[in-house]
């Protein structure tokens, strides 16, 4: 999911880029919460029939199933952001905040989109200065990501 943003004037503009999170985590609890009571009931009605090794296994299936969730739900809170100002672009990444920045003048910087040599995997779409280069967008859609490229490379060739 991209989201743009732009000053009044169309100098600085930015793009927030998310996964495409359907599950939020209030959601993600109760969907646990349901599965927890179901396991735990049937778990119990077994291990009052006589078969009390079934509750090790369900609390350990449980804790996979809660780290499980857990995991997707952190995923879906990475947020990139792509910065195009006069003079610099930027790509922020992180989850609360940045925990990776990379800069590089705007006049150096190239938009690449590169299709996969294999047909069914995605493209990769990365900004490149001087031999470095940092991906961006892995989580978007094939046309999102096309969008996005053109969006980039329009916004950073605007004023050369």
């Amino acid at each position: 999911m991209v989201e743009k943003v732009c000053d009044p004037a169309g100098s600085d503009c930015r793009w927030v880029i998310r996964p495409n999170q359907s599950l939020s985590w209030r959601g993600a609890l109760r969907i646990y919460i349901a599965i927890v009571i179901c396991v735990m009931g049937t778990a119990l009605a077994f291990a009052l029939h006589g078969f009390w090794p079934v509750l090790p296994f369900a609390g350990l299936e449980l804790i996979a199933l809660g780290t499980a969730f857990y995991l997707c739900q952190a995923r879906g809170q990475t947020r990139e952001l792509v910065s195009v100002g006069a003079s610099v672009v930027t790509v922020e990444k992180g989850r609360h905040e940045p925990q990776e920045h990379w800069e590089c003048p705007r006049a150096w910087a190239r938009v690449l989109l590169e299709r996969s040599p294999i047909a069914w995997y995605p493209s990769r779409l990365s900004i490149a200065y001087q031999g470095r280069r940092v991906e961006i967008g892995k989580f978007l859609h094939e046309a999102e990501r096309r969008e996005l490229a053109g969006e980039l490379e329009r916004a950073i060739r605007a004023r050369d």
